[in-house]
């Protein structure tokens, strides 16, 4: 699996934080504690989403797809 981005908080010229993942916007807040907090969960969503990703078992591929 990739290396996942870093996420920051950072301020918007409109007083309003964000939470980025390189280049995109995922999450904010009014406030630079509702952006952590925000941060703090998809941090944990992520690392949970992997998680799961890597203990799931694995299905077998389908070459062709069924006729309908």
């Amino acid at each position: 699996m990739d290396q996942p981005h870093n996420l920051t908080v950072t301020q918007t010229s409109r007083n309003y934080w964000v939470v980025q993942s390189g280049d995109g916007h995922l999450s904010g807040g009014v406030t630079r504690e509702a952006a952590e907090a925000e941060r703090e969960l998809v941090s944990r969503l992520r690392s949970r989403t992997a998680q799961m990703r890597s203990s799931a078992p694995r299905r077998p591929r389908v070459s062709e797809r069924p006729a309908r």
